[in-house]
């Protein structure tokens, strides 16, 4: 079962996550490429200001889950990728795999591969790879994939947390 990281281990696991980015190019080009000045970087490395990658993960902790995968598929999509959600048992995941491929099925039935139909065929993958992993791991949902998940910040007046992602 996933543990709740420590508001101070979570700052710095993201701190390592943009720290790697920023090396990734250097912090001069880095600082460009983001309209920032080097000293903003370099707080924001410091632990002095909270870092573009806590901010992702705290924006999608605010947010209602459904809105945070949205979120998260587009981002995964604009890297190359796709978002697959950690699924929950193997029959939720066969049901939804199922019910994702139908509606691909259909949208690309017309032979015209459209925008809405291509986000139907990533989202039937997607669920098709959860099914894989429930299969993998079987229905106590635990993987050996490394995931984080987080208290919200104290000070927040909502304390709504994204689950699962």
């Amino acid at each position: 079962m996933n543990t709740p990281l420590e508001h101070d281990e979570f700052s710095a696991a993201a701190t390592n996550r943009f720290r790697d980015l920023v090396e990734s190019v250097g912090v001069k080009r880095f600082a460009a490429s983001m309209g920032l000045s080097t000293r903003q970087v370099n707080r924001m490395l410091s632990g002095a200001q909270p870092n573009p990658v806590e901010r992702i993960i705290r924006s999608l902790q605010a947010s209602q889950t459904d809105v945070g995968d949205a979120v998260l598929s587009y981002i995964c999509q604009e890297a190359g990728g796709h978002f697959v959600k950690e699924p929950g048992t193997i029959t939720e995941a066969s049901v939804n795999a199922v019910k994702e491929c139908a509606e691909a099925i259909a949208a690309i039935s017309d032979g015209e591969l459209s925008k809405p139909d291509e986000q139907e065929v990533r989202e039937a993958i997607s669920a098709l790879a959860g099914l894989l992993r429930a299969v993998q791991y079987g229905d106590s949902g635990e993987s050996t994939s490394p995931s984080v998940v987080v208290r919200p910040q104290q000070s927040s007046a909502n304390s709504a947390r994204v689950a699962g992602g």
